[in-house]
Parts: structure tokens; C-alpha cells; sequence
């Protein structure tokens, strides 16, 4: 089996071996975007669901200091593991990670801000490890249910954050507005700026905007180099930065 060190961070660490799913751009992108547009006062409350390693859990706290973190895994790996990297971060005092289903899961008060990195793929391979296929593919939370219980567990003032693959996000808007939840802001992120968007972050709310805000993120100028936008966005995360 082929190690799968920790991820290291500025202020924390994530350990993601025995994650379904480990750290990546994807994620850390939205752990950076989610609430930009909040001032961070009036952000005290956050769910992270299908929360994994934590990661972007960890962003959020470390971007919110007045937020208390909640975060909910189905797979047991890596609740636990999410578990530890809140234990041992320097906001271990307000984060804390549930071993459950979305579905069952109950709060004690509302959410300002929900994100999440979810399973995307309707139908695919399960033959392999179920928590990685349970991270990759709707097989345990389809986007209907997904919107479903965050529409329940959000703040009428509030917002839910995601990250999808391109040719997803009109099945993740459109089981929103079946709920009553409308795009406001979507983010198109590009590889590279002669290429098409493949990953769009979406900003739902309760009420509905006149107009939904677009704007276009380009990772990389190079290979492997980010471009200004992008550095400016992860340089409070990533150690190389």
C-alpha cells in the first residue's frame, strides 16, 4: 500500500490516509471562496458535510475565528480522522465532527453557512473500497437529499456553498430550486484560460437575486504554476505559497 503522508498546512496539519477521499484542489478552493462575500462577525455557525479529512473545515475555522464548526461523515475512517485533525489544530475548542448520516442528523440551532464537497457521479463502479465509492459517487446522498436536509438546517439569511464537476452543476441547481434555493453567485474554474470550466463553485441562498453573479477563476499560467488569482486565494493555506 503506498504512504499517504500528512498534508501540511500554515497554521494546521491534515492526515487523509485513511480518508475515502484525500485532500485536493477541489476542496481547498472552496474552503478558501465559501463566505467571501460575509463579513466574518456574523458568521457563527458553519456545517461542513461529507467533511472527509476536515479540510475544509479547518479552512473555515481558520478564516472565521468567531465560528463554531459542526461536520458530518458517513464513512467511519474518516470521521475519525477528521476527529484527530480537529483535536489537534488550534481550534480544536470549537470544531467537532459527527459520525452519521446526513439524514439523521439534528442541530441545535441553525447554520449561517453550509459547504460541502460532494459526491457527484450518479451511477458508477462500488466494487472497490465503499468508502471511496461512497465519496465518489450519490450512492448515500444524492443531490435531492443533499439540498433537502441543508435547506432544513439553514438559516433563512443564510448560505450553502458546493463544488462540482461542470456537467453536474445543472442537476445540483436544479434540485435547488426545487426547494426553494437559488443560485446567486457561481464561480467557473478554469484550468488553464484557453480551456473550459471543468469545476464550478455555487453559492445558493434562501431569497432569490434578480441576477445570479458569474466570475471566472484561472488555476494555472504554467504548468504547475499558479496564476495571481489563484496564489492570492490559497497562499493563506498552502506552505508552498
Amino acid at each position: 500500500m503506498k504512504f499517504v503522508g500528512p498534508f501540511q498546512m500554515k497554521q494546521f496539519t491534515v492526515e487523509h490516509d485513511n480518508c475515502a477521499m484525500r485532500v485536493n484542489t477541489d476542496g481547498c478552493l472552496l474552503g478558501a471562496l465559501a463566505g467571501e462575500d460575509e463579513a466574518p462577525h456574523k458568521i457563527q455557525h458553519i456545517l461542513d458535510i461529507g467533511t472527509g479529512s476536515g479540510v475544509i473545515a479547518l479552512q473555515m475555522a481558520q478564516r472565521f475565528e468567531d465560528a463554531f464548526i459542526d461536520a458530518v461523515e458517513i464513512h467511519g475512517p474518516s470521521a475519525k480522522q477528521a476527529s484527530k485533525n480537529f483535536m489537534l489544530s488550534p481550534w480544536s475548542n470549537r470544531m467537532i465532527c459527527y459520525h452519521e448520516p446526513l439524514q439523521e442528523f439534528e442541530s441545535g440551532s441553525d447554520y449561517d453557512l453550509i459547504i460541502s464537497n460532494p459526491p457527484y457521479f450518479e451511477n458508477g463502479p462500488t466494487k472497490s473500497d465503499g468508502g471511496v465509492a461512497n465519496a465518489r459517487h450519490a450512492l448515500t446522498l444524492d443531490f435531492n437529499s443533499l439540498i433537502e436536509h441543508t435547506s432544513r438546517l439553514l438559516k433563512d439569511s443564510g448560505s450553502f456553498w458546493c463544488v462540482l464537476p461542470a456537467e453536474r452543476a445543472e442537476n445540483m441547481i436544479d434540485a435547488a430550486i426545487e426547494e426553494n434555493m437559488h443560485p446567486s453567485h457561481i464561480y467557473f474554474i478554469k484550468p488553464k484560460m484557453n480551456r473550459e470550466a471543468n469545476r464550478l463553485i455555487l453559492k445558493f441562498t434562501k431569497e432569490k437575486k434578480e441576477e445570479t453573479d458569474k466570475k471566472e477563476l484561472v488555476l494555472y499560467d504554467s504548468p504547475q504554476q499558479y496564476t495571481h488569482e489563484a496564489r492570492e486565494l490559497l497562499a493563506p493555506f498552502y506552505k508552498s505559497l
